[in-house]
């Protein structure tokens, strides 16, 4: 089978959160091409299905990846393309997946030194991430940008009318605050696991 064949499988499998099929495509996909090209391309699938209300099945689908082949995780690290998605979209559930999964295990043996040293390339690599995406973001100004509702429903005052354009741009901009959000747990967090900072219990 074809390499965009079996990703168009893993897609599929991905939408209707089959585990097993999922599974059973990542070692399809390894058999027809290098763990370096499957870890961006299921990269790629993971962040196009992304959303907030996603997240929890998205982190699933992540976990069975890297538990298909642990190595798909730790490739060009710490750039890893399977990290770089939970920095991209500010996603706990994806980065508690990723440390979880990949980041905990591989540090089972290591030294002090040498876990101080792996989550402080996280963190370098987060807060550079971080401050390129966050320049992207513009302001998005009510009357300009979008003009929120227009009448109310008149079966139910509680119920607004909205544009559906309006509406979208809405969602957009509350996934990109929530991004925000998570990049700023997930710094402190590596902070925290790189003992650097001391937290009050």
């Amino acid at each position: 089978m074809e390499k965009e064949q079996i990703l168009k499988k893993v897609d599929e499998c991905m939408k209707r959160c089959d585990a097993e099929g999922l599974a059973n495509s990542v070692a399809e996909l390894l058999r027809v091409t290098n763990e370096e090209d499957a870890s961006e391309e299921l990269s790629k699938l993971l962040s196009k299905r992304y959303t907030t209300f996603k997240a929890d099945s998205t982190a699933k689908m992540m976990e069975i990846i890297i538990r298909k082949r642990p190595n798909l995780a730790m490739l060009k690290f710490p750039g890893n393309y399977l990290f770089r998605v939970a920095i991209i979209h500010g996603s706990i559930d994806l980065y508690e997946c990723y440390i979880e999964e990949a980041i905990e295990p591989f540090l089972k043996e290591k030294t002090e030194d040498e876990i101080f040293e792996c989550y402080l390339d996280l963190f370098s690599l987060t807060e550079k991430l971080t401050e390129a995406l966050s320049s992207q973001y513009v302001y998005c100004i009510k009357g300009m940008d979008f003009n929120s509702a227009f009448a109310r429903y008149e079966k139910n005052d509680n119920v607004l009318l909205i544009n559906q354009d309006d509406y979208i741009i809405l969602e957009d901009v509350v996934e990109k605050y929530n991004t925000i959000l998570g990049r700023r747990n997930i710094i402190k967090d590596l902070e925290k696991r790189a003992g650097m900072v001391e937290y009050l219990n």
